[in-house]
């Protein structure tokens, strides 16, 4: 009975340290031993710039860029986006999930993120 009882806790403590084992991190050979030193690849240099740009919010009384002021960034139909009917001479524009109420200046007077 003595013998089962061993037998049993060492079957116990090795079935319980078998999925240990398994999800031990392996070895990287990649970085050692320079196993890519023959693969080539095509960088490509982009320009970030623009991509930051893209991603800028403007606060009141900040200035638009003439690009952001174009036809295509108006928004014409300001009920159906939930805004509030710009003053006279005014305009909403839309600009990365962004709606803004600028003055003829380009100056901003309102910002409204998502709408």
């Amino acid at each position: 009975m003595q013998k089962a009882k061993i037998l049993t806790s060492l079957m116990l403590a090795v079935s319980a340290l078998v999925p240990l084992a398994s999800h031990a991190q392996g070895h990287d050979r990649d970085h050692d031993r320079r196993w890519d030193r023959d693969r080539h690849e095509e960088r490509v240099d982009v320009d970030r710039r623009a991509d930051r740009e893209m991603a800028h919010r403007w606060n009141r009384g900040e200035r638009i860029p003439p690009e952001y002021r174009d036809r295509q960034y108006i928004v014409d139909d300001w009920r159906d986006h939930h805004l509030a009917p710009p003053p006279r001479g005014a305009h909403w524009i839309g600009v990365n999930g962004g709606y803004y109420l600028v003055q003829p200046s380009g100056v901003v007077l309102n910002v409204t993120i998502g709408g």
